[in-house]
């Protein structure tokens, strides 16, 4: 006799593992962009209350920013890997110290 799948079965965890993983993930994802979307908000409303920018300013920052790799493509130009400046061996972005020589490295909050 035949029985349908239940959560725990290999047909159900293939058929629809991946579909609410990647669910939960653009989920996720839409959560922070609304989140991050709050942050720029609230920090342009300070910038313009607080300190009298317009939004031509800001416009010409943001073109600014998205020319920076040549392309005016809304996109923020990616960082080449860096040099340790101890050893001078190619930093890993993830890392606090350098893999080779262990030397702590100031991470930089906008990099990418």
């Amino acid at each position: 006799m035949f029985a349908p799948p239940n959560d725990h079965s290999p047909v159900s965890r293939r058929a629809d593992g991946p579909s609410r993983s990647g669910e939960a993930a653009v989920a996720e994802l839409q959560h922070e962009v609304e989140r991050l979307r709050m942050v720029t908000e609230a920090l342009w409303r300070i910038l313009r209350e607080k300190h009298g920018l317009d939004e031509q300013e800001l416009v010409r920052q943001i073109t600014a920013i998205d020319l920076e790799d040549g392309k005016f493509d809304g996109r923020v130009a990616t960082q080449p890997p860096k040099p340790c400046p101890k050893c001078g061996r190619t930093l890993s972005k993830s890392r606090p110290r350098c893999l080779f020589c262990g030397e702590p490295i100031a991470q930089d909050p906008f990099q990418r």
